[in-house]
């Protein structure tokens, strides 16, 4: 395909505070062989030298950090060096770019505050609003910062998005540090009535296998998720009340009750590292589950919000009481104290006991 039949596909990627991870995904990504594509990093307003490694990498004066041993096949292809760039600020993203930032391969975003998830894509999204006008054909495409990328990743996801029934493609994903084991096939299944997502059934089988796709997914992981313009103007842009977590599954299943298809692609391979700066199992990564699933209800099926309660408590609750952790257990007395507060987005200064900012 060449680059004028290709529509423009932008790569959008959070930045805070981590920019190995991002030139290690980045490297990856100057590799793949979809001809037209954009690469959009948004820069949560980090405290580090970040964005100073950003630019030098771009401009050839600075090498990613080594890959895994496992997945060094992904970088055996060379790059071109210098990358074109450019860079801009949040307000002139959001206004669509100047002629340079939309021709640029890669697209540096300064964000003055820390966004999280959801508002820090949703500057990227309107971007790419902005800059192509309604029905001209250009795709967005939400992939996480710690991930790896094959040469054929986008190519395959493409295939898939071109049919007019599909509002969401996704990938599959496989654990970093033990390349051969499936993370996530693409994304996973929400009951109504608890309000948390989990993953398919595919999860911890070995790359290779046979292994039982899913039939159906409620949502498309946000790690790695394709999009039309024309999609996210159906549906409106990532809902910022979030955060971070369960904002995925909110947008995917808007997608679904617009009547569009939401598809994995099993040959659209990647590697995922998990977590970022917000651990799994954490007082913060509790109370942000907690509070949101419990808004995802709330929002999607409101008549379930009192089995989705009593859900919370028997799941989030009763095991941390039986433990001991009171760490985790203030987390998600915060969690419930801000929802029933009506508290979104950050949380509140009650709601975990400390202040430090979650992962983009």
């Amino acid at each position: 395909m060449t680059v004028a039949a290709a529509p423009r596909v932008h790569i959008i990627l959070l930045n805070w505070n981590n920019s190995a991870d991002t030139l290690e995904c980045l490297e990856s990504l100057v590799r793949i062989d979809y001809p037209n594509y954009q690469i959009v990093v948004c820069d949560n307003a980090s405290a580090d030298d970040s964005v100073h490694r950003l630019r030098e990498w771009a401009a050839g004066k600075r090498l990613a950090p080594d890959i895994a041993e496992p997945l060094r096949h992904i970088m055996e292809s060379p790059r071109a060096e210098p990358l074109p760039m450019a860079e801009i600020d949040r307000e002139t993203a959001e206004r669509g770019g100047t002629e340079e930032s939309r021709a640029a391969r890669f697209l540096l975003v300064r964000n003055e505050v820390n966004y999280g998830f959801a508002g820090g894509n949703n500057v990227a999204l309107r971007y790419v609003l902005a800059a192509h006008p309604s029905g001209e054909p250009a795709y967005a495409c939400l992939l996480n910062n710690d991930t790896v990328v094959t040469r054929e990743w986008l190519s395959r996801m493409m295939d898939a998005a071109a049919d007019p029934k599909v509002g969401a493609v996704g990938a599959m994903l496989y654990e970093y540090y033990m390349p051969d084991l499936v993370e996530s096939a693409g994304g996973g299944r929400v009951h109504r009535w608890q309000g948390m997502p989990r993953a398919t059934t595919a999860t911890r089988q070995q790359r290779g296998t046979p292994r039982a796709l899913p039939r159906r997914m409620d949502f498309i992981t946000g790690a790695c998720m394709l999009m039309s313009a024309d999609t996210l103007r159906r549906v409106g842009l990532i809902d910022e009340r979030y955060f971070i977590y369960c904002e995925d599954v909110d947008l995917s299943l808007r997608i679904r009750r617009a009547g569009l298809r939401l598809v994995l692609v099993p040959g659209a391979e990647m590697w995922h590292k998990n977590g970022g700066v917000m651990k799994h199992r954490s007082a913060r990564h509790d109370y942000y589950m907690v509070r949101n699933s419990l808004l995802l209800v709330h929002k999607l099926y409101p008549a379930l919000l009192p089995a989705a309660m009593a859900f919370s408590l028997y799941r989030c609750v009763v095991p941390k009481l039986v433990r001991g952790d009171w760490q985790r257990l203030r987390a998600v007395r915060g969690a419930y104290k801000d929802f029933f507060a009506f508290v979104r987005g950050r949380e509140s200064a009650a709601g975990v006991g400390e202040s430090a900012p979650p992962r983009s």
